[in-house]
């Protein structure tokens, strides 16, 4: 029998409480609800009760009817992170997403003719042309870290790497990147005290209004223009004859700098966390850090392993059937990617970080119609990083226990401090 919490039982409670991901890995809630109850009707901390989708064959199922049988639109696409925010009324970014205004939060035709707007830009021969910045960029990070012998990892590197890429593919300016960055984290964890600047209503939508408006001003400021960055694509960018609205604009802005940030920083600590705690696994991938092929296969199980995006949710649209469960019309469900990622019946020694796993078809970056638009330059970004650790940063300790952000959407690690054997700067 579960512990309550309130009369209810404590895995629903934690699964709607962001602070639970702060204290807690939640991998052993998850491995319960796969074996016991796979598609859970879930009960927590919202006024709302929703269905736990944690295995990997339903969850591909879910992602595969979006737009068919589930709506990421009606209610949203992800669990509202404190019962406040699940009224429109308080919550700004709820009425924008059920209003359509970020591709990510789209259904229908509306989302297919943005999201081909959009998937130039993203497709892999242009992504490829970027190596040049991304290998710039990460030389950069590395050599301020390199000779001191030991960093926080988290925020000295994991973070760096994929701020200064999409702030760059943005062409937002240099000076303001701080500014986005706080605000980012405050968007994506207002209930976690390091980012609090009220409650978690106030903080969440505080980073709202700054990065909605920061980003508008410079899509209305370039609209005339003939830039390539991507704030000036979406600027000129027309849906049925229409340039894309102000509020399209703006959450479109902080939706690809929210992706873009969020992703490559909780995969890389997570994967160099993994790979600390097995020196074997460490010593192998080092002995083909020489090789592109073996380090895009590692990247995959890092993506696997991490899965950032821990959650997506969808509305059913029609009467429908999960496992052995009746989905109702009407009803959330919410697929808990990082426990399909650890799906026994779907990955071979599932609980095993392996950086030569074959096959490896995780939903770290979803799958369907959603797929992660972005996850050639997440990969681009890692791979590269990955490469120049293996050769430059030696014998890394991770320094006591990472924290994790209060978040059940990004429950990745804020802090990790790492030392290794000091090393001179990467040679430009």
């Amino acid at each position: 029998m579960l512990e309550t919490i309130d009369g209810r039982a404590a895995d629903d409670w934690n699964l709607t409480n962001p602070s639970f991901f702060a204290d807690t890995k939640p991998e052993a809630v998850y491995a319960r609800l796969r074996r016991d109850d796979p598609v859970h009707w879930t009960e927590g901390r919202l006024s709302r009760g929703f269905w736990s989708v944690t295995r990997f064959k339903e969850a591909q199922q879910v992602y595969a009817n979006d737009n068919k049988t589930f709506s990421i639109q009606q209610a949203g696409n992800v669990l509202p992170a404190h019962p406040d925010f699940e009224d429109e009324a308080n919550s700004e970014a709820l009425r924008l997403t059920r209003d359509g205004a970020s591709l990510s939060s789209m259904d229908g035709e509306p989302h297919n003719v943005l999201r081909r707007a959009f998937a130039e830009m993203f497709a892999l021969p242009n992504v490829a042309k970027l190596e040049t910045l991304v290998r710039r960029l990460s030389v950069e990070i590395l050599n301020d870290v390199l000779p001191t012998g030991a960093c926080d990892f988290a925020i000295d590197v994991a973070a760096k790497l994929p701020l200064m890429v999409i702030a760059d593919v943005m062409a937002i300016p240099r000076r303001d990147w701080h500014d986005m960055y706080i605000w980012n984290n405050m968007f994506a964890s207002p209930d976690d005290p390091e980012f609090s600047i009220g409650t978690p209503i106030e903080t969440a939508g505080a980073a709202l209004t700054k990065i909605n408006g920061y980003c508008l001003g410079l899509a209305l400021e370039r609209r005339a223009g003939d830039g390539a960055d991507l704030i000036s694509v979406m600027a000129r960018t027309e849906v049925d004859g229409r340039l894309l609205s102000n509020e399209q604009l703006a959450y479109n802005g902080l939706m690809f700098f929210a992706a873009g940030h969020e992703t490559t920083r909780n995969t890389l600590c997570a994967g160099l966390e993994a790979l600390c705690a097995d020196p074997s696994e460490m010593a192998r991938l080092r002995s083909h850090r020489h090789e592109p092929g073996a380090l895009k296969v590692a990247v995959e199980e890092f993506v696997r392993w991490a899965t950032p995006l821990n959650h997506q949710m969808r509305t059913a649209m029609e009467d429908t059937k999960l496992g052995d469960r009746d989905i109702r019309k009407g009803d959330l469900v919410v697929v808990w990617n990082l426990s399909a990622n650890r799906d026994e019946a779907a990955f071979r020694d599932a609980g095993r970080f392996d950086s030569q796993r074959k096959p490896n078809a995780h939903l770290g970056f979803g799958f369907g119609k959603h797929f992660c638009l972005g996850a050639h330059l997440a990969r681009l970004e890692m791979r590269v990083m990955l490469e120049y650790m293996l050769e430059n940063m030696l014998d890394i300790e991770v320094l006591g226990v990472p924290e994790r952000s209060a978040s059940n959407l990004f429950p990745g690690i804020k802090h990790m401090p790492i030392r290794f054997t000091p090393h001179a700067p990467i040679a430009v």
